[in-house]
């Protein structure tokens, strides 16, 4: 293949890229997150306009898990429950972006890593083992591979249950997040869980 041809094929690549609306890491194979609004549904097939403003199709699994996103209390959360949450490194603490309270018995994502959406954030999923409110600032513990984290949640800090749901909330209009959508290698995406929130500002991020 000549020169001229090899920037000819690149650029064509990136062009349909760019005209399908699917991020290039989900070309790839790596699965991608995202977050958007329900704006049309054909059986399976949702048509999801993301927060960035793509407009992308996901086919739905039939089995796909549903989980509905409601706002929590923080005051909910006691030692005992599993939670997730995103949030910034500050000196020897953390401060919560989010929080995500799991069911009970959940262990999903457990441990503790970097968050991709925030550079130098991370996301810790982990047991609570101690709950300290102090000057209207509550600090959970979590612990997790032997080590623990202390996160800071100020108030108005977004609180959500992960709650078990049903595909009846998978509507038109629903706000809507998916962690991990397959990309096949004729571009068609899919995922095999959902969340549902009837709240925009939830989930979050």
């Amino acid at each position: 293949m000549t020169d001229f041809a090899r920037r000819a094929a690149s650029l064509l690549a990136a062009a349909l890229v760019a005209t399908l609306g699917i991020p290039a890491l989900a070309q790839q194979g790596a699965p991608m997150r995202v977050r958007g609004t329900i704006t049309r549904i054909d059986g399976d097939k949702l048509a999801v306009k993301t927060v960035e403003g793509q407009s992308l199709v996901i086919a739905l699994a039939p089995d796909a898990t549903v989980v509905s996103v409601v706002p929590e209390k923080l005051a909910a959360i006691k030692p005992g429950r599993f939670v997730g949450t995103a949030a910034r490194p500050s000196g020897d603490h953390w401060t919560a972006l989010e929080v995500h309270v799991f069911p009970v018995g959940s262990r999903l994502g457990e441990g503790h890593r970097p968050w991709a959406p925030e550079p130098g954030a991370t996301m810790t999923n982990a047991d609570v083992t101690a709950v300290v409110v102090h000057a209207g600032r509550t600090a959970l513990t979590l612990s997790t591979g032997g080590q623990n984290y202390v996160i800071d949640v100020p108030k108005g800090t977004p609180v959500v249950a992960m709650n078990p749901g049903t595909r009846s909330l998978v509507k038109k209009g629903a706000y809507v997040y998916f962690n991990q959508v397959e990309a096949a290698p004729d571009g068609s995406l899919s995922a095999k869980q959902i969340g549902v929130s009837k709240d925009k500002r939830y989930p979050v991020k």
